[in-house]
């Protein structure tokens, strides 16, 4: 009896646990195993207290559930933890080490060469590289046409390019 109304309950109540992990972190199989998680520790202690609760207290436990974990994973990840399944795939190598060296200068220059263009290229660069916007996006933001846009974003790349050399 517990286990069916246990299993009635995550039939219930899985999807929009789901969407409010996915919201939280914004990555599927971490979404999934937050839910999870959650379902855990409701399972754990579901026939001392959760059995007796309305529906909505229940949800709403679940989904308190869930914040939770995800504040957990947090302070984990941000207190640098490795889990101890993955420590053996978290070794770095002198080549690793390198290379992120070579592309923290590289980035080190990108950003000092884009210092030196004028604002507005400078300015849809970030927009769109830093950003994530599209140049069509930026052109409607600033006031221009696509195409004066999408030539200052050409120009801005030469400009980029001959100041770091590259042909």
């Amino acid at each position: 009896m517990i286990e069916a109304d246990f299993t009635e309950f995550v039939l219930d109540t899985r999807r929009r646990l789901y969407g409010q992990a996915f919201f939280l972190c914004q990555n599927t199989a971490q979404a999934e195993d937050l839910v999870q998680q959650a379902y855990l520790k409701l399972w754990v202690n579901w026939e001392s207290y959760y059995r007796s609760r309305t529906p909505e207290h229940k949800r709403g436990l679940a989904k308190s559930a869930v914040k939770s974990v995800y504040i957990d994973f947090v302070r984990v990840k941000s207190n640098h933890h490795t889990p101890t399944d993955l420590a053996d795939h978290d070794v770095i190598s002198e080549d690793d080490v390198s290379a992120e060296i070579i592309a923290t200068e590289n980035a080190r220059e990108v950003l000092q060469a884009m210092d030196q263009l004028p604002e507005t290229f400078r300015k849809l660069i970030e927009s769109v590289y830093f950003d994530g916007s599209t140049v069509a996006a930026f052109a409607e933001n600033e006031g221009l046409t696509p195409k004066t846009a999408s030539r200052y974003h050409n120009k801005a790349l030469r400009m980029l390019r001959g100041i770091l050399g590259e042909s």
